[in-house]
């Protein structure tokens, strides 16, 4: 006797994505949960970095590209991102909930896509010195969903 038994397959389309990007040449330490991230990088002046030394009065640029797998809300997405400064001593220098505050109307998920969190330095940062840099781009609709970056950055004049 052949008996033949009905099977169901169940296919699902989950969006999710983990994992840890590390930077060598910089020390740039990011891992994500949720999203998904197709590079994540150090920028100063419009270059990609090849250290973690940084003139002063410089404006750092952590930019994250192919973010995806967002939490879409009537069409939009809202990325957050909180930016947390602090010396080798650990005492806070910035603490930035979120650079992207006044973004209350949300962004067509194409355009938030790449993110990119700022970080000019200057006083009280001063040259000699290390400072620890956090990102943490998050899914105002989905707060799971996180890059966060690490890295040190040592002040030069």
């Amino acid at each position: 006797m052949n008996l033949l038994l009905p099977v169901l397959f169940i296919f699902s389309s989950c969006q999710f994505s983990k994992g840890v990007k590390k930077d060598l040449v910089t020390g740039l330490t990011s891992s994500y949960n949720g999203f998904a991230v197709e590079n994540i990088y150090l920028s100063v002046d419009g270059n990609k970095l090849n250290t973690n030394i940084i003139a002063l009065g410089k404006q750092v640029v952590l930019i994250a590209d192919g973010v995806d797998y967002y939490e879409v809300k009537d069409g939009k997405v809202y990325p957050g991102c909180r930016i947390i400064l602090t010396d080798k001593a650990g005492k806070e220098i910035l603490n930035l909930p979120d650079a992207f505050a006044e973004q209350t109307n949300g962004l067509e998920k194409d355009k938030a896509a790449s993110l990119s969190a700022t970080l000019t330095t200057g006083s009280p940062m001063q040259a000699g010195e290390t400072y620890h840099l956090n990102v943490r781009f998050f899914d105002k609709n989905k707060k799971e969903n996180e890059i966060v970056s690490n890295v040190d950055l040592v002040m030069k004049d």
